[in-house]
């Protein structure tokens, strides 16, 4: 599984709108349904009934494909999922993919939702807690009207008050949420009456619909009880105490074992939630994910091995369903750490790897070579750029311009008695890095490089990072719709500024493209500088970009209606339903 930080929280400079920038205050139509891969539709005919995974759990004897015991009825969903929720606070819980999935689409609601429509131009917003809202004619207010039909699953009615009583446990700084900068420019958020308030700004900016919906609604008059000061030392209260009104509510947990979600009845939706229950059972090995869909255990996983994906779209039982995730992948380079700080040497590295390689061998048709951070199903993709070949005799060229020669005759460049030679680190949980690792080591032996490998687990991997203390790593992040890059390619984006630039990476031109775009915001008239940005990017390669690779999900059918996005895998959760 792939360890993406939701990057958008790091500061942000703007100002006025632009006139496509208006595309934010539209209100997005529900997604059309996607098919697969495949082409099939999502929604396949009923054939077979599902057993429980906890019965697997209970017949330990059983082999993958043996018949399963005990039956849970149709309307209970089985998810085999790599990792584990770590609470339902989202303020102080880490920002991993699964809290945020399970907080935003399951347990409880934004003022509006994020769209994934941004193939041709900034994303739209679903109207969800809040019905509709209006920005002011000076443009430094939005007001929202919330939904008069939305409960907490106590019975007590979500009002403006929860609004108000979010927006100050998020800027709390005894709370710490870790997106708390996307509100700082909000300087109140007004109660006008139970159904009304009002997000009152310091300034004109194109993200303000962006940042004020951003987080989810939560229960004052249940969470209050605990001071702000005090809710991350009492962290564990609030899963005690699972007030929600999202479609589902929370219905037990046993870490690292199995959390269940249930239909809450007084949703506001009509007829949905769909599914009566949600049981996530917390699987971590991949192939026994594989091994419980295959034996009717599991109703879906969410990641498919590229290695397996053909095998398992071939059986008449399962179906795929895919996207391309708003990711990007690389290795990224300690600039101010031996060779790396010259441009000609990260150009001659990138252009040591066989990335086309990397993709037959290790992707089995599901990913293609890269550029840059901007994936190619976003509007500012820039389509007139190509990835850097492969081209061992140039880079061997460029090396030797530099000055790297092997003197000594061990098949290892040296320059200044320094052999050209570094440690390429990774995290140990994912296997396609590991391989990537293998590969690339391998490859650039074949132009002088002496490359290292080294593996640790995700969150021991991120210490030496945030410290400097690497020389290059392979790795993925994601980016945000609002195509913020501070955090990983400006020069103030290190981690001792909360961003993301782990090789320290520092040009005067494009930390100015990044401030031009940031004052815009996401709109379509600062493609030219996205373009820009991106030759800027490819010319000074900071890192080398390697794929894209789908992301592909396995269903098993009669188990329909999936339809995962690049917000979230488990965006339309209250839509799933048995055939």
């Amino acid at each position: 599984m792939e360890n993406l930080p939701d990057l958008r929280q790091f500061p942000r400079s703007h100002r006025g709108f632009s006139p496509a920038e208006q595309r934010y205050f539209s209100v997005a139509v529900p997604p059309r349904s996607r098919r697969s891969r495949t082409g099939r539709p999502d929604a396949v005919p009923a054939t077979l009934i599902f057993a429980a995974l906890t019965a697997l759990l209970a017949l330990g004897g059983c082999t993958a494909d043996e018949p399963a015991g005990t039956t849970p009825p149709r309307d209970t969903a089985t998810v085999a999922f790599g990792v584990d929720i770590t609470g339902i606070n989202e303020l102080i819980q880490p920002p991993a993919a699964i809290n945020t999935a399970i907080s935003h689409f399951a347990l409880f609601l934004p003022l509006a939702e994020e769209q994934a429509d941004y193939q041709d131009g900034p994303p739209t917003f679903l109207p969800r807690l809040a019905e509709s809202w209006t920005a002011a004619e000076d443009r430094l207010s939005i007001t929202f009207t919330l939904r008069d039909d939305v409960f907490w699953s106590d019975g007590v009615k979500t009002t403006a008050e929860d609004v108000r009583f979010t927006w100050e446990a998020q800027t709390h700084a005894d709370v710490a949420w870790p997106f708390a900068a996307t509100k700082s420019r909000i300087r109140d958020v007004e109660v006008v009456d139970p159904r009304t308030v009002i997000f009152h700004f310091t300034e004109i900016y194109p993200l303000q619909l962006f940042e004020a919906v951003q987080g989810v609604v939560l229960p004052k008059h249940a969470w209050s009880e605990i001071p702000f000061e005090q809710w991350r030392e009492k962290a564990d209260w609030f899963n005690d105490n699972p007030v929600t009104n999202g479609p589902f509510t929370f219905e037990s947990w046993q870490p690292q074992q199995r959390f269940i979600l249930e239909r809450y009845d007084r949703y506001f939706e009509p007829d949905l939630p769909k599914l009566e229950r949600v049981i996530f059972e917390i699987v971590p090995d991949t192939s026994q994910q594989l091994s419980l869909l295959r034996a009717g255990r599991a109703d879906f996983i969410e990641l498919v091995p590229y290695a397996d994906a053909k095998a398992m779209d071939e059986r008449p039982d399962v179906y795929l369903t895919s996207y391309i995730p708003r990711n990007y992948f690389f290795i990224g380079w300690n600039l101010q750490r031996g060779f790396f700080g010259d441009v000609a040497v990260r150009q001659a590295l990138t252009l040591g790897i066989d990335r086309q390689a990397l993709i037959d061998s290790l992707f089995y048709g599901y990913g293609k070579t890269s550029f840059g951070p901007i994936p190619s199903d976003v509007w500012a993709h820039h389509d007139g750029l190509e990835p850097w070949p492969y081209d061992p005799e140039k880079a061997r060229q460029m090396l030797a311009d530099s000055g790297f020669a092997d003197a000594d005759g061990d098949g290892i460049l040296e320059r200044g008695g320094e052999p050209l030679r570094f440690e390429l680190i990774t995290n140990s949980d994912n296997t396609l890095r590991r391989d990537i690792m293998v590969m690339v080591q391998s490859q650039l032996r074949q132009i002088g490089v002496d490359v290292e490998t080294r593996t640790m687990e995700f969150n021991a991997l991120i210490a030496p990072l945030s410290a400097y203390d690497f020389d290059a790593v392979v790795m993925g992040l994601s980016i945000g719709t609002d195509l913020d890059l501070s955090y990983n390619f400006h020069t103030r984006g290190t981690p001792a500024n909360g961003g993301l630039n782990w090789g320290r990476f520092s040009d005067p031109r494009t930390d100015e493209l990044i401030d031009a775009v940031n004052a815009e915001g996401a709109a379509l008239s600062t493609k030219p500088l996205l373009y820009e940005l991106q030759e800027r990017l490819h010319e000074q390669q900071p890192l080398t970009f390697l794929y894209e690779g789908e992301r592909i999900s396995g269903v098993r059918k009669p188990l329909a209606g999936i339809s995962p996005n690049s917000t979230s895998t488990f965006a339309n959760l209250r839509h799933w339903y048995f055939e």
